[in-house]
């Protein structure tokens, strides 16, 4: 079994739709979940359907370690003052193969691209631009 560090590069966001009924730009956020660690990235106020934010979020992460559920979950909302953030979609990325490669070389890389942001499995609202890096510890 290996420790490491999970690395997550959000870098952007492209065509996100969030239903505004004043039809004002969107304010997109996202949590990111590994394993009950939770991060939220900082809201791209009025950044619209195709925000940047450029943000590095560290995990810690066991291989092959408990449970099997090797996932990144990444849930895209729009952040609304007035009646509550709305859910745009959600973005699953597996990195068991990412962390098995790490543990076993020291490191390994997902390099950035674009995942399909879907909401409730089967519609969708857009991209968001994700990199993973992994590196293995002692």
């Amino acid at each position: 079994m290996g420790m490491g560090m999970l690395e997550v590069h959000l870098i952007s966001g492209k065509g996100l739709q969030a239903h505004d009924p004043l039809n004002k730009p969107i304010d997109p956020y996202v949590d990111i979940n590994y394993k009950g660690q939770e991060r939220m990235s900082g809201v791209a106020k009025n950044a619209g359907p195709d925000p940047v934010w450029n943000e590095k979020f560290k995990f810690l992460a066991e291989y092959p370690g408990s449970g099997g559920d090797f996932h990144i979950l990444f849930k895209v909302m729009d952040h609304d003052v007035i009646d509550g953030d709305d859910y745009i979609g959600d973005v699953k990325i597996d990195v068991k193969d990412l962390l098995a490669e790490g543990i076993r070389n020291g490191w390994s890389e997902l390099p950035p691209r674009m995942y399909q942001v879907i909401a409730h499995k089967r519609y969708f609202k857009g991209e968001i631009e994700v990199g993973v890096f992994f590196q293995r510890q002692g």
